[in-house]
C-alpha cells in the first residue's frame, strides 16, 4: 500500500505549475533537502524560490509517475516529464525519464532526482544538441 504522503505528492506534481507553488508546502517539510543533477537546496523557502524560478520559464511541464516502490519512510518513483522551454528544442515537447527518490516522516524530508541530463537539457540546446547526439551515435555504432 502506498503511503498517503507519497499519494498526495504524485496529486500534486500532476497539478503544480507557475501559479500555485504554494502547493509544495502542503507537501515538503519545512527542512527538505532537494537534490537533482544542477542543484542542491535545503529548505522549503529556497526549494519554492528555485520551484518558481524554474517554472516561469516553461511553457508547460507534466509528469507521468508510472511505478511507485515504497515502504513506511521512502519511496521510489519512476517517471516521464514531458516539458517545452522557448530556448530548448525549438521550444518543442522535450520527454525525459527519470526517477525520484523519496524520503519522509509525515511529509517529504528528501528528495533526489534521477534523470539523463543529455535528455533533460544539453541535447536540447542549439549546437550543443548537434554535437552530442553526433557522440552518442559514434558510441554505439
Amino acid at each position: 500500500m502506498t503511503p498517503e504522503i507519497v499519494e498526495k505528492f504524485n496529486a500534486m506534481y500532476q497539478t503544480l505549475d507557475k501559479d500555485n507553488m504554494h502547493l509544495l508546502r502542503d507537501v515538503y517539510s519545512d527542512d527538505v533537502v532537494f537534490v537533482d543533477a544542477l542543484h542542491e537546496i535545503k529548505g522549503i523557502d529556497a526549494l519554492e524560490k528555485y520551484f518558481e524560478g524554474m517554472y516561469q520559464n516553461l511553457e508547460y511541464c507534466k509528469f507521468d509517475i508510472h511505478d511507485v516502490q515504497s515502504n513506511d519512510s521512502s519511496a521510489y518513483l519512476s517517471w516521464k516529464m514531458d516539458y517545452a522551454h522557448p530556448k530548448l528544442g525549438g521550444n518543442k515537447n522535450i520527454s525525459v525519464d527519470g526517477v525520484t527518490h523519496l524520503k519522509f516522516d509525515g511529509k517529504v524530508t528528501y528528495h533526489r532526482d534521477y534523470a539523463d541530463m543529455g535528455q533533460m537539457l544539453y541535447e536540447n540546446i542549439p549546437l550543443l544538441g548537434s554535437a552530442i547526439r553526433l557522440i552518442k551515435k559514434k558510441a554505439v555504432s
